[in-house]
């Protein structure tokens, strides 16, 4: 079993692995927190500040795997997305395609083992 070094130690795959699952889940919660259709359902939630958080836990885990492009485009996508879900005019799709393609793009971070580490 190959395991992914960082600056603090290493990662087997399996904890990269759920962490991305966890990643994925957290920025299609987003997704639900500002769907007009589902959004009522979360109106105690702070968007903003879920992004916020979202995206700082995104900054620590590029920090561990030493700045991976990947990441780096994972927040580009959040950050747009927070963007746009502040404009007065809000547009949902064009929110929700950032979204959709911020959880895309977690797929693409290298875990130990990979050809392209």
């Amino acid at each position: 079993m190959i395991e992914m070094k960082t600056i603090y130690g290493s990662f087997s795959p399996s904890q990269i692995a759920a962490f991305k699952k966890s990643l994925r889940s957290s920025i299609f919660f987003v997704l639900l927190c500002v769907d007009p259709e589902t959004s009522e359902q979360h109106k105690e939630i702070d968007v903003n500040k879920l992004f916020d958080n979202l995206l700082r836990k995104v900054n620590s885990y590029n920090e561990l795997l030493m700045c991976q492009k990947e990441v780096v485009e994972l927040m580009t996508l959040l950050q747009a997305a927070k963007d746009e879900y502040n404009k007065p005019e809000f547009d949902f799709l064009t929110c929700r395609k950032l979204i959709l393609d911020a959880g895309s793009e977690v797929l693409k971070i290298r875990e130990a083992g990979d050809s392209n580490a």
